[in-house]
């Protein structure tokens, strides 16, 4: 407040520059937000929106099929209701047969559930191709 007792009052200026997240692709073309989503971070610290369910069975295939959007970059599958990530990637990096040393990525889920469905819906796919899934703990 100044000495005349009046206000600064702050502008809004024009907002023209595009929002960071593109618009979800929606499973089983639903309309509205679904319960979970899959985010990927394409830049350091820029994470997109890439696919959003109402069912756990949907989010998870949509995350198994998620490919990273750059060199070591995160994936999340997020329970948008529980407010935690369910499943997420982890890089190593593993020797080849010649001795380069290649980024590989695992998929780890933060419950037994989840898990079992993404177990579930990797050997349906193996099946289809005819071959057979291992389960490691």
């Amino acid at each position: 407040m100044s000495e005349r007792g009046m206000y600064r009052v702050k502008t809004n200026p024009k907002n023209d520059h595009q929002p960071l997240e593109t618009s979800p692709v929606l499973a089983g073309g639903a309309l509205g937000a679904g319960r979970f989503q899959v985010l990927v971070e394409y830049a350091a610290g820029v994470f997109v929106s890439t696919a959003l369910a109402d069912n756990i069975e949907d989010a998870v295939e949509f995350f198994l099929k998620q490919a990273p959007g750059c060199e070591s970059g995160e994936i999340a599958l997020f329970d948008r209701n529980e407010r935690r990530v369910i499943g997420s990637v982890k890089w190593k990096v593993e020797p080849t047969e010649n001795g380069l040393r290649v980024p590989h990525w695992h998929n780890l889920f933060c419950d037994w559930n989840t898990a079992l469905v993404a177990l579930e819906i990797q050997r349906r796919a193996e099946a289809a191709r005819g071959a057979l899934v291992e389960l490691t703990a």
